[in-house]
């Protein structure tokens, strides 16, 4: 196929960005770049731009394969895109009782994409470069339908996330107080368990622990809190929520610990001399005293599997922080806000119906059983 997501480089900042090609005519497909063009002066996280990105070139190839103007579709069509993208491209047409079986793409996936492609069509009609009342139509549909359409298309008033498949609530489980300590333990540097103990005690994002800064820690050691701040990094971490200000509840005096020893003793000169001012940084190698990527620290948790057997992530400690967080009696807005969910409903559909669903003690301690 002939679009492709390529990185670009701005020339007055030196910012990569992804950008969106026609490899035929060696031009960005300018639909799709004016829309993440938006995103991007929007703010959105670089991950979320990348992932719009890819989507939307699924859903040009699908034009393409099916010879459609991207400005002339309709419900009808969106619907058959679902259910293509669904089947992974193979299959065009199934009986919605046997879809789940053959589904290629998780419905998240396929969410992903209608958030992008009706994220465009709103950001061109609003531009008036689409007829609005077409999208409007588009947004909304026509009445009720039924079959394939049951449960993809949305009652109410909204006009975005229109068309959504309905995803399974899986919960994504929680790491035991022995398997932090075990992964705490199995690190062979200050650094890596300042990592651990911060995504345990905190519940950062990934991007958000990646692109602290030595100036958003300076009031651990005194009062226990930490920033988290939206700004562009030189590894390309971004903080995809709130800004805040995150107090540490818990183990505070061992995470201080950690962090000035980290920094008295394993802090690079080198990272110094850069002058970028983050916290986390590359302690050997060529990449001595540059920023930790996102990379090196999916390598530290495959390393610490390997010497722990358990198996870990940086979102599963967000997931037990929330939990720990709730099934303490914190309310749901506290734990929002340490979060950094902009939506107090974002909190509640992912966490409070474990309350509901189930008994977190008893879940918790037939883990640290095992």
């Amino acid at each position: 196929m002939s679009v492709t997501v390529e990185t670009a480089i701005d020339p007055a900042t030196g910012e990569r960005f992804r950008c969106v090609f026609d490899s035929k005519t060696c031009l960005p497909v300018e639909p799709i770049q004016r829309f993440l063009n938006y995103c991007r002066k929007r703010g959105l996280a670089a991950n979320t731009v990348e992932t719009y990105a890819y989507r939307l070139v699924d859903y040009w190839r699908w034009l393409e394969y099916k010879a459609l103007s991207w400005d002339g579709v309709g419900l009808d069509e969106l619907a058959d895109f679902v259910n293509w993208y669904l089947l992974g491209g193979d299959v065009e047409v199934i009986h919605e009782s046997l879809r789940e079986r053959v589904s290629k793409r998780s419905p998240k996936t396929v969410n992903q994409a209608m958030t992008a492609i009706q994220g465009l069509y709103e950001f061109h009609a609003a531009e008036g470069r689409i007829d609005d009342k077409r999208f409007i139509k588009l947004a909304h549909g026509w009445g009720k339908r039924g079959g394939f359409l049951r449960g993809i298309i949305k009652s109410g008033p909204e006009r975005r996330k229109r068309l959504k498949l309905k995803e399974p609530k899986v919960f994504p489980g929680c790491l035991s107080d022995a398997d932090v300590v075990r992964l705490v333990e199995g690190c062979l540097c200050y650094r890596d368990k300042l990592i651990v103990m911060l995504l345990r005690e905190t519940g950062l994002r990934r991007g958000e622990l990646l692109g602290l800064h030595l100036i958003d820690v300076q009031d651990v050691d005194v009062t226990g809190r930490l920033r988290v701040v939206r700004r562009d990094n030189p590894n390309g971490a971004w903080a995809k929520g709130t800004e805040r200000v995150v107090p540490i509840l818990h183990n505070r005096c061992t995470v201080q610990e950690m962090l000035r020893s980290y920094l008295l003793e394993e802090y690079p000169p080198e990272a110094e001399q850069l002058g970028h001012g983050m916290l986390f940084v590359s302690l050997e190698g060529e990449q001595r005293g540059q920023p930790m990527s996102l990379v090196r620290l999916n390598k530290l948790f495959e390393e610490l599997h390997s010497r722990t057997g358990i198996k870990a992530h940086p979102h599963l400690f967000r997931h037990t922080f929330a939990t720990r967080m709730l099934q303490q009696g914190y309310l749901d807005q506290y734990v929002q806000q340490l979060l950094g969910h902009r939506s107090i409903s974002t909190t509640k559909d992912i966490y409070s119906h474990v309350l509901d669903e189930m008994s977190l003690e008893s879940f918790m301690d037939g883990e640290e059983e095992q």
